[in-house]
């Protein structure tokens, strides 16, 4: 088995590595070409996320201004000291890229992020037995460079997911409870990583969901305080967020992960092609049909998350409804399906049907961007995959976990 083992790892990274050298020494001016591309928007806006923050807060108030802040306090909160070294009061986001102070802070940030990121996977991968030239694949991979050029704080959240998993069988109560407030953080910066919080649910852990509760509340509304009208933001802040979802359900090529998205990204290329092919009618009918098929794919991955008894299976359905549920998930959201590939590559037993999910996962984290027009077949592409590995891991999940109990009553 170790033999196997070996060979799927070296099948990921192979194919990763010749996606790689495509994107590096592909043709620039054909289909092949725009390969910076695999930043948002070719670099044009680079760190966006990270200075519209900066400028969000610079008042310390951040939910009532003209621009829409769909952020939880805690993340307006960890930004506050480097908010100081400039007036983004009165900047804007093009006099960030021409301030060097500004620039300095963005690339701190990110290699502060960067750290707790590689160490959460360092910690990780070192108890999994994970093979060093995977992680420098990743490095290169679509996933990490858009990740990269956002300067989202998508990076902490996946560490604390990380440091969760990493910890989460720790023999010390503060080493385990470190894991847990590790976990709460990156859910009140993300929301959706609370998900995890099904693998305490299945191993009965109350106390520690106890924990994760109160912790998570503090976290969530204590930072309130901090900023202008304190409490009276919750309203506002909701009202922002379902101004934010509607912006995110608007036909774009832009990436972002999800049935939804891919319905929409298809839509954008067909009336790019064709003008006025797809009609709104027939946009809102696919739009209500995409979000109940998600709705129950997700509901049946978490299901099974709570059923399933291998931890990289579990990982991996959980990461799926999250990269593939919400219809804003951009492609950083990838960063939460890593643990998955460090646990899969480092299974003991394998079977055929692994090769296929290598293949998938690497066909995911290919950089190679085939841009025609303003539409990103590749956003295209990746999204496709996507959606198979995710409908591939619940029939897999589905037929080791309802399977197997057939075969045992049967005995």
């Amino acid at each position: 088995m170790e033999k196997l083992n070996k060979r799927i790892s070296i099948v990921f990274a192979i194919l990763v590595t010749i996606f790689i050298c495509l994107t590096a020494i592909g043709p620039k001016d054909n289909l092949f070409g725009h390969q910076e591309y695999v930043f948002f928007n070719g670099g044009n806006d680079l760190f966006a996320d990270y200075f519209n923050v900066h400028r969000f807060i610079a008042e310390q108030d951040p939910y009532f201004n003209e621009m829409v802040s769909n952020y939880l306090p805690l993340s307006y909160l960890l930004l506050m000291p480097l908010n100081q070294v400039c007036d983004y009061a009165h900047m804007t986001q093009d006099d960030c890229y021409t301030c060097n102070v500004a620039v300095i802070s963005a690339v701190v940030f990110l290699i502060i992020s960067l750290f707790f990121f590689f160490d959460s996977l360092n910690r990780l991968s070192n108890k999994q037995g994970w093979r060093i030239f995977n992680t420098f694949l990743l490095l290169f991979s679509s996933i990490f460079l858009y990740s990269i050029e956002r300067g989202n704080m998508v990076f902490l959240a996946a560490a604390g997911v990380n440091y969760f998993l990493v910890y989460y069988d720790a023999k010390t109560a503060w080493t385990r409870r470190f894991g847990l407030s590790c976990l709460c953080i990156a859910a009140v910066l993300k929301i959706f990583p609370v998900l995890f919080g099904i693998l305490l649910l299945r191993d009965k852990r109350y106390r520690d969901i106890a924990f994760c509760i109160i912790t998570g509340l503090i976290l969530t509304f204590l930072p309130f305080l901090y900023f202008e009208h304190g409490f009276g933001n919750i309203p506002r802040l909701i009202d922002e967020l379902r101004a934010h979802m509607a912006i995110a359900a608007l036909p774009d090529t832009v990436y972002k992960f999800g049935i939804h998205s891919l319905t929409q990204m298809i839509i954008f290329a067909i009336n790019y092609l064709n003008p006025g092919q797809i009609v709104a009618p027939t946009i809102a009918m696919w739009t209500i049909g995409t979000k109940v098929l998600t709705a129950i794919l997700a509901c049946v991955s978490l299901v099974l998350a709570f059923l399933e008894k291998q931890r990289w299976m579990q990982i991996g359905l959980i990461a799926m409804v999250i990269m593939l549920f919400p219809t804003d998930s951009y492609f950083y959201s990838g960063l939460y399906l890593i643990p998955m590939i460090v646990l899969f590559l480092n299974k003991r037993e394998l079977n055929k049907m692994d090769y296929v999910v290598a293949v998938l996962l690497c066909l995911i984290m290919n950089p190679v961007q085939l841009v025609y027009g303003p539409v990103s077949l590749s956003a295209v592409i990746i999204n496709i995959f996507s959606i198979i590995l995710w409908i591939l891991l619940i029939v897999y999940s589905s037929i080791n976990t309802f399977g197997k109990t057939k075969h045992i009553q049967a005995q």
